[in-house]
């Protein structure tokens, strides 16, 4: 099967959730004998777009892109079997006859859920446009649809693709780097963190969507003695907008019990902090992946989950690794962490390891994606 990737990013460069999924879906179909071909602003094979761009504009970034893309296999489209298109953004019509959709997120949902400042909210709700006639476009034809978490399917059928064309295939991860480690002090050292405090790690961009100021106002009321008297020490890696306003927060809160790491290395070191750690946290107030990716690597490595009341978080509570907590209210959020983090939660991390195993392993995800391929090969033309 020749197999053509249009992707708006891919590693190692400018790749976040999008690119990972990409990255690591298209390397195991090349390992199963797919011809494989990825065009993205930064390459590898076919280069187009401009990721700086992308990155600087938005929305006029991503246009350009995936007008790009629509000039140059004008005349090239019937070179591939099939197109795995990511989050893809025609104005005019697809070029591709049979095309598989991947929808990681969308601007309908952003805008709906008023993640951001007035100013975003208005940008995303007008972007929301442009992809609502964006899907339809692609949609006139062969196109099926795939959705990274049941929230964003529903966003979809919301816009009006017919929830038949839509499979819901979640992110996945790799559960032979991501995994638990009996001897936690060698990372902890690794990483300048107290040996013998629990660890409750969060990691991901500082952003208005992932509300890092909620996730600091929470922990700064839970009650730092817990089990065995060891003291909760919160762990906060990555960068963003508001990563100067959470070192504010905190600062002003008088916590010396929370760290931030900044920048931290997924290839190279994001495996041995999670390891490190003895729970994982995630405050956001929307998110597309279910699970998302950091989330799906947490689970991997055997964290049990403290987790905002998100629909397609319901996964922690339903599968018993970890608690859903409302954010938007600090103290009642403080009590349940204190009272769950004071009780035996290693059933959690059994848990949630052994359902990364069974469900999101990048094995078991490509499966799902190849099977989608082969029936789009395979299909008639209409």
């Amino acid at each position: 099967m020749k197999l053509l990737v249009c992707t708006q990013e891919y590693p190692p460069r400018y790749s976040s959730g999008i690119g990972n999924v990409v990255y690591n879906v298209t390397e195991r179909l090349r390992a199963m004998g797919v011809d494989c071909t990825i065009c993205s602003p930064t390459g590898p094979e076919i280069t187009l777009g401009n990721s700086r761009l992308i990155r600087m504009s938005g929305i006029l970034g991503l246009l350009h892109y995936w007008y790009q893309v629509c000039q140059y296999f004008r005349d090239r489209a019937d070179d591939y079997d099939v197109v795995w298109l990511n989050n893809p953004f025609f104005i005019g019509n697809n070029p591709f006859s049979k095309s598989l959709i991947t929808i990681h997120g969308t601007y309908y949902g952003m805008s709906a859920h008023r993640i951001y400042s007035w100013y975003y909210h208005l940008l995303y709700k007008i972007s929301s446009r442009f992809e609502k006639r964006s899907w339809h476009k692609i949609s006139l034809g062969n196109a099926k649809f795939t959705a990274v978490s049941n929230q964003v399917a529903t966003e979809l059928e919301e816009r009006g693709i017919d929830r038949e064309r839509i499979t819901y295939i979640p992110n996945g991860v790799n559960i032979e780097r991501f995994r638990p480690v009996a001897d936690k002090r060698r990372l902890r050292e690794k990483f300048n963190l107290p040996e013998d405090d629990i660890i409750v790690l969060s990691l991901g961009r500082l952003t208005e969507q992932k509300e890092p100021y909620r996730l600091i106002k929470a922990f700064s009321q839970v009650e730092r003695k817990n089990k065995g008297n060891k003291e909760v020490t919160v762990v906060i890696a990555g960068v963003g907008e508001l990563l100067s306003g959470a070192e504010r927060l905190a600062q002003q809160r008088g916590l010396n019990n929370v760290r931030f790491l900044g920048y931290v290395d997924h290839e190279q070191d994001a495996p041995d902090l999670y390891a490190s750690a003895d729970y994982f946290a995630v405050s956001s107030k929307y998110e597309g992946g279910e699970p998302i990716l950091t989330l799906a690597e947490a689970m991997a490595s055997g964290l049990p989950c403290i987790v905002s009341d998100l629909p397609h978080f319901k996964l922690i509570e339903n599968n018993t690794c970890g608690i859903i907590v409302d954010f938007t209210n600090p103290k009642k959020a403080s009590e349940k962490i204190t009272k769950y983090l004071r009780g035996d939660t290693s059933h959690h991390a059994q848990n949630a390891r052994q359902y990364a195993i069974d469900n999101v392993s990048w094995e078991t995800i490509t499966a799902r994606y190849l099977e989608k391929l082969k029936k789009m090969k395979n299909a008639t033309l209409q």
